[in-house]
């Protein structure tokens, strides 16, 4: 049966256009329930649309006090969103029925929710009814029905026919809401809250505490006093922003100061760093939610704080609402002569981006608590950008020496904290293997093992695979061509391959020849839904998470030596001495490498005299020409955000950075430049072939340039040293950069740099079609290109996944999938592998933090090292310790024995005049100290003392920033 579905839909003119389509009804839709007796499984309409697991037809009996009888239960939308927690608990129990209506609307609002039922729908007997196909569901939309009205119509008309459908077991539905539950008893259905439901239930004693408390995000409790302004409403923001009077952005927290945050926005065609300070302006905006926010009159503007704040010293009655936490009571203050900043308040929250966090319930006193059952808890979050959450629970005594995972349920205007719910406990607090999972689980890196549903996408028999003969016929064959691999040592997921011929008269024919991943990962597949999701592959110190199983990344995939492999080939045809590029073909191919080489391996066939085989011959064209390259390149105003003595957590936009932290720094040889300028170049081409092709949905990588304002804090410590930083432009900044050389300090130059990239925005992936069409909103600052994309690691990066499927339309070698003509759908797939990528950084980053202090405490004695310093603050310095590549905190306390000049930016200690200046050298012991106290337990931190200058008397354990003013 075929019926028309319509909708209206506004036009960007302004204009409402009606849309029409065709929906197909079907009458062999299976109910799900094992031997149903309209849906006979023998039935052969039924047969195509069989459920792979039926559900139980005795099912969840005398599981609930409230409900005794045999019953399925199907979740509306909210609980679907909000209690999934509760859901995918196995003292829940099976037999769920999920409507596709419901599903629909929660991959709308939250794929990980999405993702997350799918991965438990088989296992736990979650039945997905497709009642928008059903002919007997269907249901038009009336002309004046409101979305979520419509929502709950078609819910209710399919629970309606389920209990018509059988009589036994019977169908609960469940819903947040007590007036959708009024409702639906109205409409003569079984029908409960979530709350009540899990109540009810033999194991609710654990499920409980998992229930989220969702009732009005922006409503007070009742009386209590108001703390935060409202939100403004979407009609005021919409019209707002329009008008340039707000604008919207993603909040930023500072490491530094959870009282503070920041936001990029887009101000005649530079991106702006603006200030959100003090909890009134952040108006209970967490890190990483998408605000509207509202430009301060300049007389308001301020700057940023020169204060670190440990909330660790917070007060013990920081639970109770209305006592504040002394580091909250700090003034917020501002010199005259400071360096003021565009400074914002946050007026409206456009998206939550709430996640799952970790952390420990804050200690409660022992004699209270046996004397009284108190359930109300406050969570303290290991990462301490986020606030302290009250949760309520029965389980304190279990879950107190235990690292746990809540959720935020919402954050009332009359709350100083927002309100959650306990998830599950991921083990003791101080064990090796729990914090590590902490790590991964506080950046939002998904690591469990690979389903059965992505593994049987793989080839059978990988040791035993060939490739296809079909590929010869498609592909050119380049096994008999000299090609090699340069990469770190011990490296097994080899993306990229490379050769040069002279073909005479002054050329050299370069080609870059790149996994061909695409061939094993087809779109709309379980192994692709996973790397969409993973987004990137995650390097740890002490392991890596692959974005691909391993069957791919390190064997199909890998261009090992003497393997045949599937590649996809960048060739370019080009003048040896001007490096002109005379011609380019993009082509599916077919390599046998030559040799898999290390970079020191490469660098001493170049640098061996004695040696004239063709590879060789071939390594030395392609070191010349990258030389040529790279020079022209950094004419271009290219900024070397990394040097000879970079160190591995640096973050850089660089092709050739593999992300693993090492205590030693890296050496760079002339072929790590030289791999770098050839996947550089081969991401350009590529860039100018899929925009030239797709130029509404390309996906291209920008680095939009800094405002002068945001550079100003590195412009101003290389005056103090002297050095003139000209930041104009690109080309003036990394001109300046390269001169910003101090003999007697061999890091100043680095440490300038990693101030750079600070001062920068990330670059970020985007869709051609989503942002105005002008050469500043593709230029990428960084690399001065005025065009980029990244197409060389499909092994490690889904963006480069995305662009060999686009690349391949392009040079007509394949179709392309319907859904990657989508401007919505790329821009999503743009959003996520952006925060994947951004989560993987912060992860290595934080592994880094995790093993250099195991590196410190399994010395067992103080360690004592050289370091520089490289932020003096009001209260603290931040010393820079290359060898491990750590940046340590050394609080100034007490205060009174200390100095802060605030325009020289030193510190000098008032016993012994010692001064401790930006960028000098200094000598510091570090040592494993315990610093758990009444809020957070198991923290270890690293005590730093001075040797040099020698500071007697201070230790950074004493440290107590609350009695500084915040500025």
């Amino acid at each position: 049966m075929i019926t028309s579905k319509s909708y209206h839909r506004k036009t960007k003119k302004g204009s409402i256009v009606k849309i029409v389509r065709e929906h197909y009804l079907h009458d062999d839709i299976h109910c799900g329930k094992d031997e149903c007796e309209i849906c006979v499984k023998g039935d052969e309409k039924y047969v195509k649309n069989k459920p792979v697991i039926y559900l139980e037809s005795n099912s969840r009996r005398k599981i609930s006090s409230l409900f005794p009888q045999s019953h399925y239960v199907i979740p509306d939308v909210e609980v679907l969103l909000h209690q999934f927690d509760v859901l995918e608990d196995e003292a829940f129990g099976n037999n769920v029925i999920i409507l596709q209506t419901v599903l629909n609307a929660v991959k709308e609002k939250n794929l990980t929710v999405f993702v997350r039922l799918k991965d438990i729908e088989k296992i736990r007997r979650f039945y997905i009814l497709v009642n928008e196909y059903h002919r007997e569901l269907f249901v038009e939309q009336n002309e004046n029905e409101k979305d979520d009205e419509y929502v709950q119509r078609k819910i209710h008309t399919t629970v309606s026919w389920y209990q018509k459908h059988f009589s036994s077991p019977k169908i609960v539905l469940l819903t947040n809401n007590e007036k959708r539950k009024q409702k639906a008893l109205d409409a003569k259905l079984n029908c409960f809250t979530f709350m009540e439901y899990v109540q009810s239930l033999k194991t609710s004693s654990d499920l409980v505490d998992k229930v989220a408390h969702i009732d009005d995000t922006e409503g007070s409790e009742g009386d209590s006093k108001v703390l935060f302004p409202d939100h403004l409403p979407l009609s005021l923001v919409q019209s707002g922003i329009k008008s340039g009077k707000y604008y919207q952005s993603k909040l930023a927290i500072s490491r530094n100061n959870y009282l503070e945050g920041y936001v990029f926005i887009a101000m005649k065609g530079e991106d702006v760093r603006v200030l959100i300070k003090g909890r009134e302006h952040l108006n209970r905006a967490i890190h990483e939610d998408i605000v509207v926010i509202e430009l301060l009159p300049k007389s308001q503007w301020t700057s940023e704080s020169e204060i670190l704040v440990d909330e660790s010293e917070e007060t013990e009655n920081a639970e109770i609402e209305n006592v504040e936490p002394e580091a909250e009571k700090m003034e917020v203050e501002t010199s005259d002569n400071a360096d003021k900043k565009p400074t914002g308040k946050v007026v409206s929250i456009v998206k939550r981006n709430w996640r799952q966090y970790c952390g420990v319930l804050r200690s409660r006193n022992e004699t209270i608590m046996k004397s009284m059952v108190i359930t109300s808890h406050m969570f303290v979050p290991s990462d301490r950008r986020i606030p302290f959450v009250r949760i309520q629970t029965r389980q304190y005594d279990a879950l107190k020496n235990q690292r746990i995972i809540v959720a935020i349920d919402s954050w009332p205007k009359d709350s100083r904290y927002p309100k959650g719910h306990y998830v599950r406990a991921v083990g003791d607090i101080g064990d090796k293997d729990t914090e590590n999972e902490v790590l991964l689980i506080e950046n939002d890196v998904p690591h469990l093992k690979f389903t059965t549903a992505v593994l049987n996408c793989l080839p059978p028999d990988p040791d035993a695979w060939t490739v296809p003969t079909e590929e010869y016929a498609k592909r050119l064959d380049l096994r008999d061509t000299v090609i090699c691999s340069v990469d770190p040592p011990g490296c097994t997921d080899i993306d990229d391959a490379l050769h040069c011929k002279d073909i005479g008269n002054g050329l050299y024919e370069i080609g870059v020849h790149i996994a061909d991943v695409s061939h094993f990962v087809k779109p709309g597949t379980a192994i692709d839904e996973e790397a969409a999701n993973r987004g990137t592959t995650v390097y740890l110190v002490d392991k890596r998470i692959d974005m691909i199983p391993t069957v791919l990344s390190s064997n199909l995939c890998s261009l090992l030596e003497n393997r045949e492999r599937l590649t996809f080939s960048v060739i370019w045809i080009m003048d040896a001495k001007t490096t002109e590029i005379k011609d380019v073909k993009f082509t599916k191919s077919i390599i046998k490498s030559s040799a898999a080489l290390t970079y020191a391996e490469a660098q001493l066939k170049i640098d061996s005299p004695n040696m004239k085989d063709e590879l060789t011959k071939s390594l030395r064209r392609l070191n010349s020409i990258a030389k040529k390259l790279k020079e022209k390149r950094l004419q271009n105003g290219a900024l070397i955000l990394a040097s000879s003595g970079e160190l591995r957590f640096v973050e850089i936009e660089s092709e050739t950075h593999d992300n693993v932290t090492e205590i030693e720094t890296k050496t760079i040889r002339e072929t790590n430049s030289m791999v770098e300028e050839f996947m550089l170049l081969a991401n350009v081409s590529v860039a100018e072939k899929i925009y030239d092709h797709f130029p509404e949905f390309a996906l291209l990588r920008r680095h939009s340039k800094p405002s002068p304002g945001n550079l100003s804090d590195l412009v101003k410590a290389a005056d103090k040293k002297g050095f003139r930083l000209d930041a104009s432009n690109g080309k003036e900044l990394s001109k300046s950069l390269d001169s910003a050389v101090d003999p007697k300090n061999q890091f100043f130059n680095l440490m300038l740099r990693m101030l750079a990239v600070r001062c920068m925005k990330r670059a970020e992936y985007f869709c051609s079609g989503t942002l105005p069409k002008d050469e500043e909103t593709l230029f990428h600052y960084g690399l001065a290109a005025n065009i980029y994309t990244h197409f060389t690691s499909p092994i490690r990066r889904y963006a480069d996944l995305m662009v060999h499927r686009q690349l391949s339309h392009a040079i007509d070698a394949s179709d392309l999938h319907s859904s990657f003509l989508s401007k919505d759908r790329m821009k999503r797939i743009c959003d996520n592998i952006n925060y994947r990528h951004a989560n993987a950084q912060n992860a290595n980053r934080a592994s880094v933090e995790l093993n250099t202090l195991h590196y410190i405490k399994k010395c067992g004695k103080p360690l004592q090292e050289d370091g520089y310093i490289l932020f003096v603050l009001k209260n603290a310095v931040q010393i820079f310790i290359p060898r491990l590549a750590y940046c340590a905190n050394y609080f100034c306390e007490p205060v009174d024995e200390w100095i802060y000049d605030e325009d020289m930016q030193t510190q000098t200690f008032v016993a012994n005049k010692a001064v401790l200046k930006r960028f000098d050298a200094v000598t510091v012991s570090l040592q494993i100290i315990d610093k758990s106290n009444e809020i957070r337990k198991g923290v270890e931190k690293i005590e730093v003392k001075f040797l040099n200058p020698l500071i007697p008397l201070q230790s950074s354990t004493n440290s107590n920033p609350k009695k500084m003013k915040v500025s």
